[in-house]
């Protein structure tokens, strides 16, 4: 029936997948550390002395203050999602419907679909051959399809690598676009645009509890930035959108700023260590990274290397579809059993010749 089909845009989309089959599964940035069972427990209790039959607070309240705190700002500059994702297409739905989004490629793998959901038109601009900002082409492309969005994914992700304070801040100075940098792992890396919202009012600042926070399986997103664009967004975000769990999952993490850092560093050296592994094997070039997982290239194609790794019991993804990322994958830091299993089959797999 023509009346069922859906739009021309989303008839294109695929909907997202991804391999969950594997011993060793290294393909998602999760953090490989879970939480200690004594916060899980306070958690649970929380949540068991909560009203279940009752809607949990409209605009989690709670989390939005105790994010504030930390972050230097006001409750009112602060908006908590069902994930990041649904933050950026709630960005998308209140500003940018019917007009441009100009964004990275290569770059987050969602932002393309959740701009096309949302009903804006993305524009990528390719990054330079070192993974920068091509700032140039960024605002010459912004200008000329008239972009109400720029986003920016910093560290960003699949490449790993933080764009640089001085490209980013010549985007927000010379952009009258609303500039959203996503900074899922910014606990990873060394700079943030956090203590930046003031001098620019169009900034917004994403931020996610699922890589260093290790609550994924929560689903929580924080979005940062001047009391009228909260206001605006909070407009096309659905009430109640964040679970009781999930809002008391974030507020013991958030009370937990050392708990968060010691797993960071952890991490942090484990990647270390894994990077070395990686690039001491003939073929391997390893990118250099300021998040939780590390992009790689080697002689053989990627899809070919993925599935010799799967059959190992190894997961990791498969990047090279986008561009600039010819014969590459992306592998997630995992606990140090995991990254032996993976240096394994990764050595055993370029082995095998192509």
């Amino acid at each position: 029936m023509k009346s069922l089909r859906p739009r021309v845009e989303i008839q294109a989309l695929r909907a997202y997948r991804v391999r969950q089959d594997a011993e060793v599964k290294l393909n998602q940035n999760e953090s490989p550390l879970d939480w200690p069972d004594e916060m899980k427990t306070h958690v649970l209790a929380r949540v068991a002395a909560r009203p279940w039959n009752r809607y949990p607070s409209q605009d989690a309240a709670a989390v939005r203050a105790a994010f504030a705190r930390g972050a230097g700002i006001s409750p009112e500059m602060v908006a908590v999602t069902n994930g990041s994702n649904e933050a950026i297409l709630a960005l998308v739905e209140a500003f940018a419907t019917a007009r441009s989004v100009v964004l990275t490629a290569p770059g987050y793998s969602m932002s393309t679909p959740l701009a096309l959901i949302g009903g804006a038109r993305p524009t990528p601009v390719p990054l330079r051959g070192d993974f920068s900002l091509d700032v140039p082409a960024m605002l010459g492309a912004a200008e000329a399809t008239d972009a109400a969005l720029i986003f920016l994914a910093s560290p960003n992700n699949p490449t790993g690598n933080a764009f640089s304070r001085q490209d980013i801040a010549r985007v927000l100075e010379a952009s009258r676009a609303l500039v959203v940098v996503d900074e899922a792992y910014a606990q990873f890396a060394e700079d943030s645009f956090l203590p930046d919202l003031t001098p620019y009012p169009h900034l917004v600042v994403l931020r996610t509890c699922s890589k260093a926070f290790a609550l994924a399986g929560a689903r929580i997103g924080l979005i940062a930035a001047r009391e009228e664009v909260i206001a605006a967004i909070s407009k096309a975000l659905p009430p109640y959108n964040v679970n009781v769990f999930a809002q008391e999952a974030a507020l013991a993490a958030l009370a937990r700023p050392d708990a968060v850092a010691e797993r960071v560093r952890l991490i942090i050296l484990e990647r270390e260590r894994l990077a070395e592994a990686m690039a001491a094997l003939h073929g391997v070039t390893v990118y250099p990274s300021q998040t939780n997982f590390l992009l790689f290239r080697t002689p053989l194609a990627a899809d070919i290397l993925f599935e010799r790794l799967l059959r190992q019991g190894v997961l990791v993804r498969d990047v090279s579809h986008q561009p600039l990322l010819e014969r590459c994958l992306r592998v997630t830091v995992g606990t140090a059993q995991d990254n032996a299993r993976f240096i394994h089959a990764l050595k055993a797999s370029l082995a095998s010749g192509r």
